[in-house]
């Protein structure tokens, strides 16, 4: 799971990084919202776990079913589709008047998204180094921070949740036609550099929608080696991440005794570390592998973890444990995204990153709604620093497993 540098490599591009940034937009927006939507729309605050449902098996669906689709349409084309499903479905959000609009409305805003994020991993995963990776997914950890920072500013302006909806929506709307108009400059053909370096033979390698369509495709991804221990690696680091994203206000409030106004600033900080752990994740990469990425990752996650247990005066705990959160999630995915042609091949790429992808989305679903099973039996908040690190390592075994697997291989075992 080395970290091969490619020069020359067109892989990032204007359009790449728009369409990144088009990911993170949205990504934060339903938590921060729902206390001021749910009540424009009179449903209760539990009426959120519907629509991330929907958005969940939309982003879920859409991952499984995105490699055919990039395959027949191509790269560009499939991130155009993505984009402008975000943008029906966040205008939608800031129009709708009842409750069942909005679950409406979310099943074009999960397609989306999971729509782009595969299309756009799998074209980077063969083109680009791991910083390259990295720094992308810090674009899309930048736009979440911009659109969850806009959302707050809006809604504290004395303004209607649905402005700024309307107004990231807006925004996307102009991502979108930008992104349409450099369509014709994706190039999903692969170079015989490229394939070299990836270690693939010449054979049906040239493009990689090349047609693969086999029965029980997922059957037999699932067989390959290290497959499940990746998919439960990206299962568990997401529910770290996701948990954190969701509850970590609540935290400070009952178990840190925060005010909320404070608690959902200090939480904020995730977004910070997210971003910040990206940009010094992309320049570490230059000169660490893949596997060191990973390792680092978890390991910092282990550290907040400890953090958070540990009696701490002031508000140290509260400033530093949801940026180092933020750090150690940050280099994770890029690394697996970057392995993934290695441990795989090149044409199993997009197909891999969809399972996984579809992993990530039911980690967003399930892991924040049993936290709140948990919380309920263990009836404390007091709770969440051993769930996440439950998770964590969970993650630290899968990836034990992965980098056995990529040890054999790489002896020919």
């Amino acid at each position: 799971m080395g970290g091969i540098v490619r020069a020359g490599t067109p892989g990032v591009s204007l359009q790449v990084i728009l369409g990144f940034l088009a990911i993170g937009l949205p990504e934060a927006l339903l938590g921060a919202s729902w206390p001021a939507m749910g009540a424009g729309v009179h449903a209760p605050l539990v009426a959120v776990v519907g629509i991330a449902a929907v958005l969940a098996a939309g982003s879920a669906a859409a991952a499984m079913t995105a490699e055919p689709v990039a395959r027949r349409f191509g790269s560009g084309r499939t991130v155009d589709m993505g984009v402008a499903l975000t943008v029906l479905a966040l205008l939608g959000f800031s129009f709708a008047p009842h409750y069942w609009v909005l679950l409406v409305f979310a099943l074009p805003y999960g397609i989306g998204s999971g729509m782009l994020v595969v299309a756009l991993n799998a074209y980077v995963a063969v083109r680009s180094a791991n910083a390259r990776i990295t720094w992308l997914h810090a674009t899309t950890a930048f736009g979440a921070l911009v659109g969850h920072t806009v959302l707050g500013w809006i809604i504290a302006d004395g303004a209607d949740w649905r402005w700024a909806y309307r107004t990231i929506g807006l925004v996307q709307l102009a991502l979108a036609v930008v992104l349409a108009a450099g369509t014709r400059r994706w190039r999903d053909h692969l170079t015989a550099a490229q394939m070299a370096q990836l270690g693939e033979t010449p054979y049906a390698q040239g493009d990689w929608r090349h047609d693969m369509r086999r029965p029980h495709v997922v059957r037999t991804l699932m067989a390959m080696p290290a497959a499940v221990a990746v998919i439960v690696l990206m299962f568990a680091t997401t529910s770290v991440e996701q948990t954190t994203m969701l509850w970590a206000s609540s935290y400070m409030v009952h178990a840190g005794g925060m005010s909320i106004h404070t608690a959902g600033v200090y939480a904020n900080l995730f977004f910070v570390g997210l971003v910040a752990g990206s940009v010094v994740a992309g320049v570490v990469a230059l000169k660490v592998r893949d596997v060191w990425m990973v390792v680092g990752g978890i390991a910092v996650l282990l550290g907040a973890v400890v953090l958070m247990v540990v009696p701490m005066a002031g508000l140290w705990r509260a400033l530093t444990a949801p940026i180092l959160l933020g750090v150690g999630c940050a280099p994770i995915a890029p690394a697996v995204v970057h392995a993934t042609p290695r441990l795989f091949g090149a044409a199993r790429t997009p197909a891999m990153i969809g399972m996984q992808t579809a992993a990530v989305s039911l980690a967003t679903l399930v892991s924040p709604v049993l936290f709140a099973g948990v919380e309920r039996v263990s009836g404390s908040m007091h709770a969440l620093p051993w769930y996440l690190l439950g998770f964590t390592v969970i993650a630290l075994a899968a990836y034990a497993r992965v980098v056995r697997v990529a040890r054999l291989h790489a002896r020919g075992e």
